[in-house]
């Protein structure tokens, strides 16, 4: 388990400060290498005959610690990936449906135009005119309104184990995502400008840009357990994840920095 805060740590022990920079320290504790990266040090001043030996192993170890959190990472991601596909192909199907009735309603309207065109010019009277005339119109116009709004054809969509809950309200801990993938998200050193965490600042673009607004019924829809979509409502869902997605496979460009690290002591 990565540790709350490891700045008291670094203070007392500077052999960690000296051979590694303090992103690469910050995801040693996430990914709970920190201690191997100590005993790892010792070894490399150790005069013991064996010690080159068991360094061999320590950094193997350390290595395969790290591969195993790229393996957890990517996994993660790909459940972020098929949540997100999952919500799209809804929405296109939701979304053909509709250019479905659209297009059904347009050619009404063009055949109903048109056949009262023919009708007029065939009747004489001016009042049969008048009546046929007006009627068609009234038709084609309502029919061509009709197609001018979206549906409103909702699908129930469940997520019990909804991955966008916990960033959305800013928990502490998670019980959905790894602690080594929580602790990344969370520690402020790991976003760009160091001031707030790569968690809070995914909220905010979503907050800014994607619920702009939104009533609290349309939150709970997207961060309770199962509701009503619409299209829309689809593919504002697919659009979060895949963004929290990147978010959670750049971690591994990090990972690349710490693997080349060590490797290379």
């Amino acid at each position: 388990m990565p540790r709350p805060n490891i700045g008291s740590l670094l203070k007392t022990d500077t052999s960690l400060t000296r051979r590694y920079s303090q992103h690469d320290l910050l995801l040693a504790n996430a990914a709970g290498i920190l201690p191997l990266l100590r005993e790892l040090i010792a070894l490399e001043t150790s005069n013991q005959l064996n010690a080159r030996l068991e360094m061999i192993s320590k950094r193997q170890q350390i290595l395969n610690r790290l591969l195993l959190v790229s393996t957890q990472i990517s996994g993660f991601a790909a459940e972020l990936d098929c949540e997100a596909e999952q919500a799209d192909q809804i929405a296109t199907y939701l979304d053909q449906r509709d250019t479905r009735r659209i297009r059904r309603l347009t050619i009404l309207s063009v055949v109903i135009g048109a056949v009262t065109t023919v009708v007029t010019s065939l009747v004489h009277a001016d009042n049969a005119i008048k009546v046929v005339g007006i009627g068609g119109g009234v038709v084609s116009a309502g029919l061509g309104g009709l197609a001018a709004f979206s549906s409103d054809r909702v699908v129930q969509f469940s997520h019990p184990r909804n991955l966008l809950t916990d960033i959305w309200y800013q928990h502490k801990q998670s019980s959905i995502y790894p602690p080594m993938i929580w602790y990344v998200l969370n520690e402020k050193l790991f976003s760009n400008d160091d001031q707030y965490s790569i968690s809070y600042n995914t909220r905010q673009r979503w907050k800014n840009y994607v619920l702009n607004e939104a009533s609290e019924d349309r939150l709970q829809l997207y961060f309770g357990e199962t509701g009503n979509y619409q299209a829309d409502d689809l593919h504002n869902r697919a659009d979060m994840l895949n963004q929290l997605q990147s978010s959670i496979r750049s971690i591994n460009q990090d990972l690349q920095s710490l693997v080349l690290a060590v490797s290379q002591r």
